[in-house]
């Protein structure tokens, strides 16, 4: 997977750009979720939600979890993530202006 974005996806400008897309999977993500929830939210595939979730996972952004009766792992949002989040409403916010 490529993660070089167009500047013209960036802010909803057309088709979805993986930092539109990233954002999105952290939002879904803050209080834990399991795989396919995250892939019916985020209106990916499961070949692009596991490298999605791959790269987040190498970056720190997300990390797994598992409860004490869940055998599937739960998605988290990291601090990291969470900044991710903030800097990339910030950006919204100057291009709404």
């Amino acid at each position: 997977m490529t993660y070089v974005g167009n500047v013209k996806s960036l802010m909803g400008w057309g088709v979805r750009g993986w930092v539109e897309i990233v954002e999105m999977i952290l939002e879904i993500c803050q209080k834990g979720s399991l795989k396919t929830h995250i892939m019916y939210m985020s209106n990916l595939n499961s070949k692009q939600i596991a490298q999605y979730l791959d790269f987040l996972k190498s970056r720190g952004l997300v990390a797994t979890q598992r409860g004490s009766h869940e055998k599937r792992p739960v998605f988290k949002t990291t601090e990291r993530g969470m900044q991710y989040i903030e800097a990339y409403k910030q950006l919204e916010r100057l291009f709404k202006a």
